[in-house]
């Protein structure tokens, strides 16, 4: 990926004044003012191998293989899938070349913005001495991908959305090294009901069954039912069929589509059965309604 003067300057703040457009040949760069994202792509980053170099910002490496080793102060490590190599600004370390194309995603937070995030959670200064955290249970992979997409994108949004995500992901980050615990969320009764309402009304011309709600909603199917019934004053099939009633009136106000067709595109099994219930609940056939509003 090309690297245009200005972002080159702002690397150089963030990860070192040395470092330079070829030492990044084999990388893929995603740039803001207060935190970088790189990716190896085909071979290895150019400063990260070379000895003894250090960053004045907090680097994090979220490794997606067991390829990657580092010598931090003379110590050796290597990475596992799935964890985050975290290491504080002016830390000598070294990358070590692989034959094997390494596979990570390397995160600069600039010093005193993740300094300043991290007073949020603790009073206490951390030093980070190649501290290793487990992501099993993390969403900082779906951050850095949102931080990746707004990176690309050239709206006038860009630089605003960047600063905010990348305090998502500081948060995220110190989360995860803190063992914050975040409050667990149990899905409301209005939320569950919200969901399969709004699955109806977007899947009403499929074969819906009330088993496909329950399992929507992750509850049981009589729980389902009860709920729904309790907040909608009807039964989730009832539910069903007048949405699709109610969209098959509008379909037949175009008079493009027969009947029949409109049956189908509604959901129903059959004409007859489409047009039984059409009468029931509008009092008329769907013909003679047709009919009418010509």
């Amino acid at each position: 990926m090309d690297i245009l003067d200005k972002e080159l300057q702002t690397i150089k703040i963030i990860v070192g004044d040395s470092i330079t457009k070829e030492n990044l040949l084999f990388v893929d760069s995603f740039i803001s003012d207060k935190l970088c994202i790189f990716m190896p792509v085909g071979g290895n980053c150019g400063y990260a191998i070379s000895p003894k170099h250090t960053h004045p910002s907090y680097m994090f490496v979220l490794a997606y293989d067991n390829e990657t080793t580092v010598y931090v102060q003379e110590k050796k490590f290597e990475t596992s899938s799935n964890t985050l190599f975290c290491l504080s600004p002016e830390v000598e370390h070294q990358e070590v070349q692989n034959h094997i194309p390494p596979k990570y995603c390397a995160i600069f937070i600039d010093k005193y913005f993740f300094e300043e995030q991290l007073r949020i959670y603790t009073e206490k200064s951390i030093f980070f001495d190649s501290l290793v955290v487990d992501l099993s249970r993390s969403k900082l992979d779906s951050l850095i991908k949102d931080f990746i997409v707004e990176s690309l994108n050239q709206h006038l949004s860009k630089e605003i959305l960047l600063s905010n995500i990348s305090t998502l992901i500081a948060h995220e980050i110190i989360r995860n090294i803190v063992n914050y615990e975040i409050q667990k969320f149990n899905n409301s009764d209005n939320i569950i009901i919200n969901e399969a309402i709004k699955f109806i009304n977007t899947h009403y011309e499929r074969e819906i069954v009330v088993d496909d709600l329950a399992r929507l909603s992750k509850i049981s199917k009589s729980h389902f039912t009860k709920l729904f019934s309790q907040n909608m004053r009807i039964s989730p099939m009832e539910y069903l069929k007048e949405v699709r009633l109610q969209n098959a009136k509008k379909m037949l106000l175009s008079n493009k589509l027969s009947v029949t067709k409109v049956s189908q595109q509604c959901g129903f099994n059959s004409p007859s059965y489409f047009t039984k219930s059409f009468k029931e609940r509008f009092f008329q056939t769907p013909k003679e309604y047709t009919s009418r509003v010509k």
